[in-house]
């Protein structure tokens, strides 16, 4: 079986028109965890992210150990802007537009803020534990 250049073009633009329409719906599947980012769990980045969270998120915003204040709960499980650690990473490096949530991205190395997601979910399990 020949394709014309005609059908072999008809072809590509459908092709295209498909990717094109189907593209949205694969940037939500990704926001609900399919390009999540696995966060360390041992205790020397858990202590970082504890030390690095208490200096700038605690006290004024989202409360001890992420459990809201001025701010919402990081710990609950319930969250507003994506809850993936690649969501929280990128809410804490770039902030979040039209709120008071500040970028980070200048002020913490990704590493840090990686530490800050992973304190968050090692208090998140520990809250569920209780």
């Amino acid at each position: 079986m020949s394709f014309s250049s005609t059908s072999v073009e008809r072809i590509r633009i459908a092709l295209l028109v498909l990717a094109c329409w189907s593209a949205p719906f694969a940037l939500v599947t990704n926001a609900h965890g399919d390009d999540d980012i696995a966060v360390p769990s041992d205790a020397a980045t858990i202590d970082l992210g504890k030390e690095r969270y208490g200096a700038k998120c605690a006290g004024f915003c989202h409360g001890s150990a992420g459990k809201g204040g001025r701010a919402p709960c990081l710990v609950c499980g319930k969250f507003k802007r994506g809850g993936t650690n690649a969501d929280l990473v990128k809410n804490i490096t770039e902030g979040v537009k039209n709120s008071p949530m500040g970028a980070f991205g200048e002020v913490y190395s990704r590493e840090e803020i990686v530490a800050i997601v992973a304190y968050l979910r090692d208090e998140q399990k520990k809250r569920e534990t209780e």
